[in-house]
């Protein structure tokens, strides 16, 4: 069934952004706008923040426990989003075709409290959306893993920054909300929040994605949502649910976890962005890989040693062009041959990183000889984010047949690891898809199977499989191993 939400009676017209090649009106949350927020009526908070103070810091609970993971800090209405909005997303790129839409879409924005090691609370921003008509009454709830952006804080998908937002997170957004999906996207802890973000990093991606189910819960009436939850992630996003799905059992979440899809992931040994930086990676490198390895070290430096030490893999000279670079900009001038890497003169990893980060890290990422302290130090920095799978929770896995950045030979070595280590994974294929298309050109099928099971409706006719689509295919990853023992990355 369906249930409507009437409109706010006050609207106006500030003008704002949603990609740089346009715009689009927008609802003010300020408070000079009189009159409830639409959708209002469902929650339990007030939501009358500024929204602001969703990127502030906050005091840690001194007396923290996991009770409060989800704990909901801050939260701001920000616009409602029409249709003729959300179907201008999907004209951005040829890569996507028009999924759909039937609804206009409240967004708000929330702050939460998530953990990362036990005892160590961090925030994380999000956007919380609610259709106008839902699919249902009581919602399940869709919680999405974004792309990736950069890690500025002005990348934060919630912010919705012409010049931080990549374009691919809207259309993976607006195919489900559009539809009557509630849906929850965290930004992730440090990605508009305080604190440096960590790409990839598989513990603050999963438990972000986990707490967000428990924060969604916290901003809604009692019986606006039911239990039921699923999860579905692009890319790296695609990593945090897998990430999610891992660490359900031990971690927890409110609800069930009844679906898990994940779309063109990033599901491959950590250890290449070591090998990237070593001199056999160098002839493979390019722009956007070698920016990812800045990303990936920049930020798990952060985590694990400290904020004051996040740069330490670079060249001490170089450091501050890395800093600016990295923190002053998002995805597509990070990546950029223009302005990313090349732009300081950093066109392979001898060129910014440490001797011993590009021989010792290096070589630990190429062939999995670990010898020195940073090397193993590193390697089970790798592990971490490469978790084996919950076998009890079934997940979807997505490939684009025309994906040329992780193609389906890549894929398929993270299949062969799922697989080995017992996942429940059904491999489907969506052949003249790339990376980012297949978040609307797989729409029909993903929508059916959440009605099928967040609602109890019929299930999607059977996807065509990886192996239906080429028998042959075989893990194809160049200079790495792909390891199927969970102890090794």
């Amino acid at each position: 069934m369906s249930t409507s939400i009437s409109l706010c009676t006050a609207r106006c017209g500030v003008a704002f952004a949603i990609l740089s090649s346009f715009a689009v009106l927008a609802c003010s949350s300020d408070s000079s706008s009189t009159g409830p927020a639409p959708g209002s009526e469902l929650l339990a908070l007030p939501c009358t923040d500024a929204l602001d103070s969703v990127y502030q810091g906050q005091t840690p609970p001194a007396d923290w426990g996991p009770e409060m993971r989800g704990d909901v800090t801050q939260c701001a209405f920000e616009r409602t989003i029409s249709i003729e909005e959300m179907a201008a997303a999907f004209a951005v790129s040829d890569s996507f075709v028009d999924p759909g839409l039937s609804t206009p879409v409240y967004k708000y924005r929330i702050q939460y409290w998530t953990e990362r090691n036990e005892g160590e609370p961090v925030l994380t921003s999000a956007a919380l959306y609610i259709p106008e008509t839902r699919r249902a009454d009581p919602s399940p709830l869709v919680v999405l893993g974004h792309g990736s952006v950069g890690i500025a804080d002005q990348c934060a998908p919630s912010l919705e920054d012409p010049s931080g937002f990549d374009k691919d997170n809207l259309p993976l957004v607006y195919t489900y909300v559009g539809d009557g999906w509630v849906a929850i996207m965290p930004d992730n802890p440090g990605l508009g929040t305080p604190g440096s973000t960590a790409w990839l990093f598989s513990v603050d991606e999963g438990h972000a994605i986990l707490d967000a189910t428990r924060a969604a819960r916290k901003v809604f009436n009692d019986d606006a949502l039911t239990a039921k939850n699923s999860l579905i992630g692009l890319s790296v996003g695609a990593h945090a649910v897998l990430s999610a799905q891992a660490a359900a059992a031990e971690y927890g979440l409110e609800g069930s976890l009844d679906s898990v899809v994940a779309m063109s992931p990033i599901w491959l040994s950590a250890g290449i962005w070591g090998a990237l930086i070593s001199s056999v990676g160098a002839a493979l490198v390019d722009p956007t890989l070698m920016s990812v390895a800045m990303q990936f070290f920049v930020g798990h430096l952060a985590v694990y040693e400290g904020e004051d030490s996040r740069l330490d893999a670079f060249l001490p000279e170089k450091r501050e062009q890395a800093r600016e670079l990295l923190e002053e900009a998002c995805w597509s001038e990070i990546t950029s041959a223009e302005q990313g890497p090349p732009s300081i003169g950093v066109n392979v990893g001898a060129d910014l990183f440490l001797p011993a980060y590009v021989d010792e890290v290096g070589n630990c990422g190429l062939t999995d000889t670990c010898e020195t302290e940073l090397a193993q130090t590193w390697r089970a920095r790798w592990v971490v984010d490469r978790p084996a799978p919950d076998t009890t929770i079934p997940i979807v896995h997505w490939t684009g047949g025309m994906d040329t950045f992780i193609s389906p030979g890549f894929q398929k070595c993270g299949l062969d690891r799922l697989d080995a280590q017992g996942g429940v994974v059904t491999a489907c294929v969506e052949p003249d898809s790339d990376h980012s298309g297949i978040v609307t050109k797989n729409a029909d099928w993903v929508r059916q199977h959440l009605d099928q099971v967040l609602l109890g409706g019929d299930a999607p006719a059977p996807c065509e499989t990886l192996d239906e689509y080429d028998a042959a295919l075989e893990c194809s990853l160049p200079i790495i191993p792909n390891s199927l023992d969970p102890d090794d990355p």
